[in-house]
C-alpha cells in the first residue's frame, strides 16, 4: 500500500525578486508560493506538470480565497501544507497553509477550487481513472485532518 502524506508538505524560501517596495513579499508571490507548494500533491496524484506536458489534460484554477496573516521577508524559509477538502469527477477542492518555517508563524491560507480540463477542447472533462482513484485515497486519508477554521470564509467588511 502506498502511503498518503497527511497533509502534503513542501519547502521553499522567499526570493528577493518576490519583494515589493514595502520590503516584504508581494501579494502576487504568495500565490506563487502556494502554486509551487502544491506541486507535491499534484505530482503524487498524477496530475502534475509532467501530466500537463504530455498534452492530454491539466488542472485549471476556477476560484480562490487567500488570507494574509503574517509578513514575510527576503530569504524567509517557507513550509506549505496542502489538504484535499473535497473531490468530484471533474473538480478538486484544496486548502493550503503557508508558514514561516523558522518561527512556525502562519503567514497565509488559501482555499482553491480546480477543474480538470482537456487540453484539446479547453473544456472540463473527468479526471483520469488512475488519478481519480489516488485522489479518493488522499481524500479518505485527509478526512482525519481537522476542518480548517477559515474554510468557506465569506469576504466582508465587519460592522460593529
Amino acid at each position: 500500500m502506498i502511503t498518503v502524506p497527511v497533509p502534503f508538505e513542501s519547502r521553499l524560501s522567499v526570493e528577493p525578486a518576490w519583494l515589493d517596495p514595502n520590503g516584504h513579499m508581494n501579494v502576487a508571490f504568495y500565490m506563487t508560493a502556494f502554486d509551487r507548494g502544491s506541486d507535491p500533491f499534484f505530482d503524487d496524484c498524477g496530475l502534475g506538470w509532467d501530466y500537463t506536458r504530455a498534452g492530454v489534460g491539466s488542472i485549471f484554477a476556477t476560484g480562490c480565497n487567500v488570507d494574509y496573516r503574517h509578513e514575510l521577508l527576503a530569504g524567509d524559509p517557507l513550509r506549505v501544507t496542502t489538504q484535499l477538502i473535497d473531490l468530484s469527477e471533474k473538480m478538486i477542492h484544496l486548502y493550503a497553509s503557508l508558514y514561516h518555517d523558522g518561527t512556525g508563524a502562519l503567514a497565509a491560507t488559501q482555499e482553491i477550487l480546480f477543474m480538470h480540463v482537456s487540453l484539446s477542447t479547453r473544456r472540463s472533462t473527468p479526471i483520469p481513472p488512475a488519478a481519480y482513484a489516488r485522489l479518493q485515497a488522499v481524500l479518505a486519508a485527509h478526512a482525519a485532518l481537522p476542518s480548517p477554521a477559515a474554510l468557506g470564509r465569506k469576504l466582508e467588511i465587519r460592522r460593529r
